[in-house]
């Protein structure tokens, strides 16, 4: 008899990468939900992320996979955005976990609303709808493939990123970044094209945005918590500490 393969292969940083830039850089994905009688349901929405990497979604209380989510939270959610080729040659990631909704009077909501809006500024139009809520895909796990060959199973601390003060800064870093160091974006962003922003950062990188086109850096080693806005964008904007 011949002896099975274990297509899964061990975690490495590389992976860790993969999963990072594929869940940072999505603007939607397909979440899948179960209906009352059992049955599965699949939808495409909107997807952003909280600071730490955790997806966040754009729902109406009106759609199916809203009410489905409502009666049952578990849920899993596929990122990774074919390009030209096989579909099923480019990587791609399947998140399982459980659903949260983020309550328009949290603190919590109204820095995951602006980093949700920097993703997709159209949503500023429908986003405060009173049916519109946010919730917050708490991640217990993933599946990641990153081509033939390439299957990994993935644990939370694989792909999020240690929860800093970067939060409550990186609006005023945010800012800071967009209207003084516009080249900074043209430079260390895809094609050295301008019209580039900064929508996000974290510990382990940052995000930038110029359309519908988002692209992520990662820093080599993780930005120190204790930081302060100046000490952040020093750190942001020395290329040395880019990958």
């Amino acid at each position: 008899m011949q002896k099975q393969v274990n297509p899964i292969n061990e975690t490495n940083n590389d992976a860790r990468v993969l999963a990072r830039q594929l869940i940072r850089t999505a603007r939607f994905g397909a979440i899948g939900v179960l209906q009352d009688d059992g049955s599965p349901l699949v939808s495409r929405v909107l997807v952003g992320t909280e600071a730490t990497g955790n997806p966040v979604i754009l729902i109406s209380e009106l759609s199916e996979h809203t009410k489905a989510i409502e009666k049952n939270n578990q849920v899993s959610l596929l990122l990774g955005e074919p390009k030209k080729g096989d579909p099923v040659a480019h990587p791609r990631i399947s998140l399982q976990g459980n659903a949260r909704l983020i309550p328009k009077e949290s603190d919590q909501y109204s820095n995951i609303r602006a980093r949700f809006i920097a993703r997709h500024p159209k949503s500023e139009l429908y986003i405060g709808f009173a049916d519109f809520q946010i919730f917050q895909i708490d991640a217990k796990s993933a599946n990641l493939n990153g081509g033939f060959g390439k299957a990994f199973h993935l644990k939370p601390n694989d792909f999020l990123s240690i929860e800093t003060k970067l939060s409550m800064m990186e609006s005023e870093i945010i800012n800071i970044i967009n209207n003084q160091h516009k080249d900074f974006l043209s430079n260390h962003a895809k094609n050295n094209e301008s019209g580039w922003r900064l929508i996000g950062i974290d510990c382990d990188g940052f995000d930038v945005a110029n359309g519908d086109i988002i692209d992520r850096r990662e820093f080599k080693v993780p930005m120190s918590e204790a930081i302060s806005p100046a000490d952040a964008i020093a750190f942001l904007t020395n290329s040395e500490n880019l990958k």
